[in-house]
């Protein structure tokens, strides 16, 4: 038998610090900006967001199993990933779906996947939803930043609810 999750392990090793939840993941999050946590030296997620993110997901009928959260700066003005590793990190995981939880993530997508389909660029705007190689792609408007706001945490509560299982 084949052991799928040893040979993902493998294959994302090198992504392992900006990397939290399942290898074998259907929905892939994608976190532009570091927060609190992980500026303080926390893992990916690990803060107030990650939770929130976590219990959003589990209401919207996804497991622990099918999440994993990607962050691609670890420090403040700092990029951990290049669109190329961003795109092989996709493709090595495979989602069925990517939701971007800030611009920043947006932005990065976007230059991730923009050889491949350039039509998607349009549509995928801010809290926008799009499709790119099979993937639907979900745009999330300041996931983070929402959570203090309840005005926000309702406009991207409406947004995040758009990709369910």
């Amino acid at each position: 038998m084949i052991d799928l999750r040893a040979g993902l392990t493998i294959q994302l090793a090198p992504y392992a610090a900006c990397l939290a939840g399942s290898p074998l993941a259907r929905v892939l999050t994608v976190k532009g900006v570091a927060g609190a946590a992980e500026q303080a030296g926390g893992a990916p997620f690990s803060g107030e967001d990650g939770s929130a993110l976590k219990k959003s997901l589990a209401v919207l009928g996804w497991s622990d199993e099918d999440w994993c959260g990607v962050l691609l700066a670890l420090a403040p003005n700092t990029t951990t990933l290049t669109p190329g590793e961003l795109r092989e990190l996709c493709e090595i995981i495979d989602p069925t779906a990517i939701i971007t939880l800030d611009e920043v993530a947006r932005q990065a997508v976007v230059k991730a996947f923009v050889s491949t389909e350039e039509g998607f660029l349009a549509e995928f705007t801010a809290g926008a939803e799009s499709k790119v190689l099979g993937r639907r792609l979900i745009s999330v408007d300041g996931f983070e930043a929402s959570l203090a706001d309840p005005h926000a945490k309702q406009r991207v509560w409406a947004q995040l609810k758009r990709c369910v299982p």
